[in-house]
């Protein structure tokens, strides 16, 4: 007989499953909020009972068909005299969630109490008391719900949810097997890999037999999307698993989609799935998860079940956004939750990082085994310079006066009765951040939490109100809005260690407080652990010492670097150390900067992009350039998707050249493509070094006392700085017969530290042999050079 094991929450649920999405449905992972509030309780018990122990193993094991269900898990407490087996649960509302137990005796809370008990039960013969413990996440104030245990009732439920889980194992089993036989099956997509895609593949089939991470360095040209994606497919799928495909933005998707779709037009029959931001998928005004509010979310787990919309899903080749919004529309049921429910039947699931990394993501539903509970998915991180600053970010909310100030405009377009009652709570909270500024300017602060949770009382009060009157949801409502801000800036109180503090920060731009995550890799290291095998790659992954610190990656993970596969005369990379673009000198500095990008492009005619450490920089040196010549387009801050493809279109139609002037890490320098004369040359001006400001300089404090102050400022300033700039280099050459030229400006470019971070084919020795003593004439060289080639 095969082994099954399952964990009590995927064993113990309503049969067939029926409900609604919402916050204590039930279904899902346990809220991670609640564990303090569990441990607590649990030591409290342990003074007060001396029979009492906390997290109890339990454990049954079930026969049904051709299989062997080994059910376990860990109840919260039990006591020995009587036998009493506790399960303990967290709420805001406390009297919400005991009312909701109290009506649904089909809750799954419910059926993981009764599964414990009919655990002892089989055991000891003895049927115990049964208790579910319930408490505020807010007071603290508990309740209690006992739950009765009917044995014969128990075990008409328990054949029912045999017989569906049988049926379910099949499903897997098939799944599995047809695994195994696309890896057996699967070949590359090219007749030819390009060069060093080979290497590639073959490095990443052994880093997967060491076990150990692995960081890659490939630059664009090498086919490194599906050069990295195929064997690890090869791998998940021949131990019947999936893998995971992470990216930073989810435009960079189709990336992946075009690898994937080369291997099913090689015959494989992969099973795809993109995952798309709820805030895309959702068919209502706001995305509000509630089942008062969203019909979608009303009934979601009965209709799953009564319209068999998991087999539907399964037989999609490939499920995205447009498809899964098409269900979503026909059987009433929300998009969004459809494409979780898609996650174990896809093969390969390309989403955002968030879906893996952010304290909301989606890590339990994306890393679960397929049968096999030792064999794990694969995880590939794409962009992954990326990761360590975007995860950062996912730790560190702020609350500002300016953002409430925006709210508190807002609220006019709510009816009177809750505009005035939010006006009044806005003006609390801006008092509560304007507390912490009574000492003058920006500082480390601890802030005590109690004012803050007594003011989201009343917030979640005014907005349990709202959303239970006749008032209708608006497109970015500001009510829910500011549930959500506050909510996030509470939950990020809870974080601890050296890498978190809060700071109170008033600048010209806002007065705000905030939580700075510095260093995220210990959370990046609890999500790892959740995948077989983990693949970061990126053109920019230097130094690599940095970036395995930072991505949480363990010492003995392997790193390896691929150069360029284009040939080295068709690219023309220059440094102008003359110039300066420390933040000081770029007023004496921006005449220069027009002056070169100006004769520069006197020398051919073409598309040039032009990158800045800032917009104000930019704007300088805008206001300054004389080119007749050329048509110029900026970037705008907070540019819409639509407007950027509009430039883009512009650059690949151009009927005259076109400079663009933008900014190092802003949406031209990076994840986009400038193939063939879209651009022919770029100017990087100056490494963006992140703003000198007193948080900065509490993160780069952080920095000196763990990895020592030797690397302190490199690891806070130079290289984020260099992976901005390098990305920013990368945009002009990219395919095998583009031609163009690179221009670096600032001396701080010859400096060893920035020259770390720098690929390995830009120089041999060392970056002064990018410096050039007749710029202009090597220009001239350059271009007569590609078109004597071109003509050959």
């Amino acid at each position: 007989m095969r082994k099954v094991s399952l964990d009590v929450r995927q064993f113990a649920l309503p049969c067939p499953r029926r409900g609604s999405i919402e916050l204590h449905s039930g279904y899902g992972a346990p809220p991670m909020s609640g564990q303090e509030i569990h441990q607590s309780i649990q030591r409290r018990r342990q003074k007060e009972f001396d029979d009492y122990t906390p997290e109890k193993r339990m454990s049954c094991v079930f026969t049904a068909g051709p299989y062997e269900f080994h059910v376990s898990g860990r109840a919260d407490g039990i006591t020995a005299n009587p036998v009493q087996i506790e399960e303990i649960k967290t709420a805001f509302d406390v009297e919400e969630l005991w009312r909701k137990l109290r009506a649904d005796d089909n809750h799954p809370y419910i059926w993981q109490l009764r599964t414990y008990g009919y655990f002892h039960y089989k055991d000891t013969g003895h049927i115990p008391f049964l208790n579910l413990h319930l408490v505020s996440s807010r007071n603290f104030k508990s309740m209690d719900l006992r739950v009765t245990l009917d044995i014969a009732h128990y075990e008409l439920w328990l054949a029912l949810r045999l017989e569906e889980l049988v049926e379910e194992t099949k499903v897997k089993e098939k799944l599995f097997k047809s695994r195994q036989k696309m890896a057996e099956e699967m070949t590359f997509p090219f007749a030819t890999p390009r060069p060093g895609q080979r290497e590639l593949i073959e490095s990443i089939e052994a880093q997967v037999a060491s076990k150990h991470p692995l960081l890659v360095q490939a630059p664009t040209g090498l086919g490194k999307t599906v050069g990295v994606l195929y064997p690890n497919l090869k791998d998940s799928l021949a131990r019947g698993q999936k893998t995971v495909y992470v990216t930073p933005k989810n435009s960079q998707h189709i990336v992946a989609e075009e690898a994937v779709e080369k291997l099913q037009e090689q015959g494989s029959k992969l099973r795809s799935l993109t995952l798309t931001a709820k805030s895309k998928m959702c068919l209502k005004a706001e995305t509000l998860c509630n089942p008062g509010y969203c019909e979608f979310a009303r009934g979601y787990y009965s209709k799953l079940a009564d319209h068999d919309l998991v087999n539907k899903l399964s037989k999609k080749r490939k499920l995205t956004q447009e498809k899964l919004i098409e269900m979503g529309k026909e059987y009433e049921v929300c998009p969004f939750e459809l494409s979780v429910e898609a996650i174990e039947q896809a093969d390969v699931v390309i989403g955002d990082y968030n879906y893996a990394f952010s304290p909301r993501s989606l890590l339990g539903r994306l890393s679960e085994p397929l049968l096999e509970s030792a064999e794990k998915p694969n995880l590939v991180i794409d962009e992954a310079h990326n990761l360590p600053s975007r995860a950062q970010d996912y730790f560190s909310p702020s609350l500002s006066v300016q953002d409430l100030d925006i709210l508190e405009s807002d609220f006019t377009k709510l009816p009177a009765t809750f505009s005035l009652q939010a006006g009044t709570l806005i003006r609390r909270a801006k008092s509560l951040i304007q507390e912490y500024g009574e000492d003058g300017g920006s500082r480390k602060v601890d802030i005590d939490i109690e004012p803050f949770l007594d003011l989201e009382r009343s917030i979640r009060a005014l907005t349990t109100e709202y959303l239970d009157s006749e008032t209708e949801i608006i497109q970015r409502d500001p009510m829910l809005r500011m549930m959500n801000m506050w909510s996030d800036f509470i939950a990020a109180l809870d974080y601890r260690g050296p890498e978190f503090f809060t700071t109170y920060q008033n600048t010209r731009f806002s007065e705000m407080l905030k939580v700075t995550c510095c260093d995220a890799s210990e959370q990046l290291k609890l999500a790892y652990k959740e995948f077989k095998n983990v693949v970061a790659f990126s053109a920019t992954l230097k130094p690599f010492a940095y970036y395995q610190e930072l991505l949480g990656f363990p010492k003995e993970s392997q790193t390896l670097e691929f150069q360029s596969p284009f040939k080295v005369e068709n690219r023309q990379l220059m440094i102008i150390p003359q110039i300066s673009t420390k933040l000081n000198d770029r007023a004496l500095n921006s005449g220069k900067v027009a002056e070169v990008i100006a004769r520069v492009t006197r020398v051919k005619a073409g598309n040039y992009i032009a990158l800045f450490p800032s917009f104000e920089f930019l704007a300088q040196v805008e206001k300054l350039l004389q080119v007749p010549h050329m048509r110029v387009l900026r970037q705008e801050r907070d540019m819409k998707q639509l407007d950027v493809q509009i430039y883009l279109e512009e650059l690949k139609s151009a009927t005259e050249p076109i400079l663009l002037l933008g900014v190092q890490g802003g949406v031209f320098s990076e994840g986009v493509d400038f193939p063939g004369d879209m651009l022919i040359g770029a100017f990087v001006i100056g490494p963006a070094l992140p703003s000198f400001d007193f948080e900065r300089e509490q993160i780069r404090s952080y920095f000196d006392s763990r990895y020592g102050k030797e690397h302190g400022f490199n690891y806070t300033y130079v290289y984020p700085a260099m992976a901005k700039a390098i990305q920013s280099a990368g945009r002009v050459i990219r395919s095998e017969t583009d031609k163009g030229v690179i221009i670096l400006m600032d001396s701080r470019f010859l400096n060893s530290v920035y020259a770390e971070a720098m690929p390995s084919g830009w120089f041999k020795e060392s970056p002064k042999e990018l410096v050039s003593q007749k710029i202009i004439s090597d220009l001239e060289s350059f271009w007569k050079s590609t078109e004597e080639t071109s003509c050959d």
